[in-house]
Order: C-alpha cells, then sequence, then structure tokens
C-alpha cells in the first residue's frame, strides 16, 4: 500500500512525546528550549510575517478567529494557528480561513523532523521536542511558505513556556479573561494563572485584555505590563450577553490596537467576517437526526467553571425546551466544580438529563463513574454512557421521549465536541 507524504510524515510525529493526551503534572517540561531551538534551525520563520498572539482561559481560539477574519477583509493574507483541533490536525494550521492540505503541511512537518533527528544527532535542545513543539513550529515555517502578511498564533496552554511563545514581540498581545484552570500547572488563583498568561505580554507590543479592571487578574497583567512600558486596552462590557458579544468586542479592541500600532490602519469586524469567524465546537448549533426527529444540538468545549455555567446560559437563550447534557471531564479538572453550574436551580438540577461519558483512549479523560459521583455530590441524577456515540443514543432518545423543543448540549471539553459532531448534521 502506498503512503502518502503526509501519512508518513504523521507516522513519524505519532512518536513523540504528546502533553495534550498525556498527564501534564508528571513530567511536563518547564522551558522553551526545544521550540527555540527549532525555530532557529528553520531559519526563524516566523520573522517572515507580522504576529498577532492571544492567550486567554476561553475564547482566544475565536477571537484568534475574528481577528484573523478583520485583517483578511482588509485584504491581508492571513495564517491562523490553534488548539487543539476538533476533527482533524489541518484545523490547527488555517490559511485564508482554510485548514491547510495535506502536501504543504507534510512539507512543513517533515521539516521540522528532520530538525528534529538533527538536534538528536547533535544532542541540542530540540532533541526534546514535544510533539505540540513540533506542529507549533511546522505550523510557522507552513505561514512562511504561504507568504501570509500576518499571522494570529492561539496560545495553547498558559503562555509563559507554551511553545507559540517562542517568537519575537508580537504586533498585539491579547488575552481575552482568566479563569481557574489547570490549577495543577498553572497556579491555583486568578493571580498565578494572569502571571502564566502574562507571559506573552513583550516590549513593543501593543496590549489588550477583556480581564475586569481592578479584578486580581487584571492588577498581575497591568503590572506584567508596566514592566514593558506597555499600555493597557480593556475590552469589557458587563453588559455583553454572548460569548460572541464578549469575543467580538476583544477581537475589534486588538484590531484597533493593531491599526494604531503599524501605521494608523483602520480594521473592522463585518458581520459577514463575523458569521465566517465562527470555529466548531463553540457554542456551535447542529441537529441530531434520530428516526424521524431532528433534535436541536449546541457543542460547546468549556472547560472551566465558569464556562461551562455560559454556554448552559446561553443555550437556554436559543433553545426554550427541557435539556440534556452530555459531559467527559479532563483529568485535571475539578469534576465537582465543573458540574456545579448545572446543579444551580430549583428541584434536582437545573439540568433535565445528565449523561457522563468519556474519551475512549485518549488517556487524559475521567472515566463515567467518576463523573457520576460527582454529579452525586452535588445532588445531580446523572447516567453512564461508555463513550459519545452512546450518550448520544441516550440523549436523542430522551429528547423524543421529552418532546416540546428537547434539546441537547456537548460540553466539558473540545474533544468531546469533536467525538459528537460526526454523529450531527449543520
Amino acid at each position: 500500500m502506498n503512503v502518502t507524504p503526509f501519512e508518513a510524515a504523521l507516522e513519524r510525529l505519532t512518536g513523540r512525546i504528546d502533553w495534550e493526551r498525556r498527564d501534564r503534572t508528571k513530567g511536563w517540561r518547564v522551558d522553551l528550549e526545544p521550540a527555540r531551538d527549532l525555530v532557529s534551525r528553520l531559519g526563524r520563520p516566523d520573522r517572515a510575517y507580522r504576529i498577532v498572539h492571544v492567550a486567554g482561559s476561553k475564547g482566544k481560539g475565536s477571537v484568534a478567529s475574528l481577528i484573523a477574519r478583520g485583517l483578511m477583509a482588509a485584504g491581508h493574507r492571513v495564517g491562523a494557528y490553534g488548539s487543539p483541533h476538533v476533527e482533524t490536525i489541518h484545523e490547527r494550521v488555517r490559511i485564508d480561513g482554510v485548514p491547510i492540505e495535506d502536501g504543504p503541511f507534510a512539507v512543513a512537518i517533515t521539516s521540522v523532523l528532520d530538525a528534529v533527528e538533527a538536534a538528536e544527532a547533535e544532542g541540542t535542545p530540540a532533541a526534546e521536542a514535544s510533539w505540540f513543539d513540533i506542529v507549533t513550529v511546522a505550523g510557522l515555517a507552513a505561514f512562511r511558505d504561504a507568504g501570509v502578511d500576518w499571522a494570529v498564533l492561539e496560545v495553547g496552554l498558559g503562555g509563559r513556556l507554551d511553545s507559540t511563545n517562542v517568537i519575537d514581540p508580537p504586533e498585539v498581545a491579547v488575552v481575552t479573561n482568566i479563569e481557574l484552570e489547570h490549577t495543577a500547572i498553572l497556579g491555583d488563583t486568578h493571580g498565578k494563572i494572569a502571571a502564566e498568561k502574562g507571559g506573552i505580554l513583550k516590549a513593543g507590543s501593543a496590549f489588550v485584555t477583556g480581564c475586569r479592571p481592578g479584578s486580581e487578574a487584571a492588577e498581575v497583567l497591568c503590572s506584567i505590563a508596566r514592566k514593558h512600558s506597555m499600555e493597557p486596552v480593556f475590552a469589557n462590557e458587563s453588559g455583553d450577553r454572548t460569548f460572541e458579544e464578549r469575543n467580538v468586542r476583544i477581537a475589534a479592541a486588538a484590531l484597533d490596537a493593531l491599526g494604531r500600532n503599524v501605521g494608523g490602519r483602520r480594521y473592522s469586524l463585518s458581520e459577514a467576517a463575523i458569521a465566517e469567524a465562527r470555529l466548531p465546537g463553540r457554542m456551535e448549533q447542529r441537529i441530531l437526526r434520530h428516526g424521524e426527529h431532528a433534535v436541536p444540538v449546541i457543542l460547546d468545549g468549556a472547560h472551566v467553571e465558569a464556562s461551562v455555567a455560559g454556554a448552559l446560559a446561553e443555550g437556554r437563550r436559543l433553545q426554550a425546551g427541557k435539556v440534556s447534557v452530555i459531559v467527559a471531564i479532563h483529568s485535571d479538572k475539578d469534576p465537582v466544580a465543573l458540574l456545579r453550574p448545572l446543579a444551580v436551580g430549583e428541584g434536582p438540577g437545573q439540568v433535565d438529563q445528565l449523561i457522563a461519558t468519556t474519551i475512549p483512549n485518549s488517556g487524559v479523560h475521567r472515566a463515567p463513574a467518576e463523573i457520576v459521583g460527582a454529579a452525586r455530590e452535588l445532588g445531580l441524577d446523572a447516567v453512564k454512557a461508555p463513550d459519545p456515540a452512546a450518550a448520544m443514543l441516550l440523549a436523542g432518545q430522551w429528547a423524543v421521549e421529552a418532546g416540546g423543543g428537547a434539546w441537547i448540549l456537548g460540553t466539558g471539553s473540545l474533544y468531546l465536541a469533536g467525538a459528537l459532531r460526526p454523529l450531527t448534521v449543520s
């Protein structure tokens, strides 16, 4: 059987350690030297275009996509890098809004893997490059090869030690918001997490944040900004009712700052650009075909307590009927905290059905029984499903029987959104 260059590159990549699918509290590398070595060996591809860098607990992927669309609307060729992917790895590297094709992606990944092997022979830091290091630098190289004018980079985890942070000062650094997440890695307070995410702030960049002025996180970020002679721009408005309204506000502020920072250009977001920027698995509305019935489904990869609460509240504004919530939870998340928004309300809970599932073979998601136990601590009834397909079948049957516009919310993990998405239609 013939193996394509892309398949061969993926096979080589599979052998590298993938911290997205491992317990990052045990043995996770805490420096940028491998990624720095790689970009140096690749001739600093990140210096071939201008960059916007986006970090945050929620909305960073959507904000990055919105900024990219705003730049595209102004006539620029734009690359966008994000993680994790929902269905295919190609989603991580987008050029003018389109996932990269096999050919150029194979070239980029192969060139980085060759650099890793050279580092192994020479004993330099890139010998220890992780899966994410390699894919990140491959994205930077692919953008150079594609001749983009701008690249919008979404941080994977944290900021200070994230592989995307090997870049020189970007034109604009964005921190969307700060929530308690990955506390075993980033810290157990909003201030500590802000310090990690604020690691993307560099002298010479503009700085935009959606954090509330005066909050613990904002104070830490402002302290970092002052050290770099940066003046923060706050894009915070308590009147925003949806994730999209908030994300658009932050992206628009970033585009405005970007225009001022690079010579008085004006960038804006049209309704068409906003629609085109929507990403899979982020408050995505889908349909489940269950026999002759069409059941509304909303998929959102919310993975912190506030985001789950927001996803449910926003879903209720879109759908009026009873709701079945399918949830999968990463092992580094507190299941009781993540489920708490689902247990707020009168009677047995705010949701009408809760289905606990997992992502088989991911290596990083909690077993359904653990989630059920956490639900019971909160007074929630929950049923187990061994995998997302079984969970969706249970939810679909329940929704048909419940009638009256019953709908399904899949949340708790972007991996869950990716597993549920192929079971539905747009």
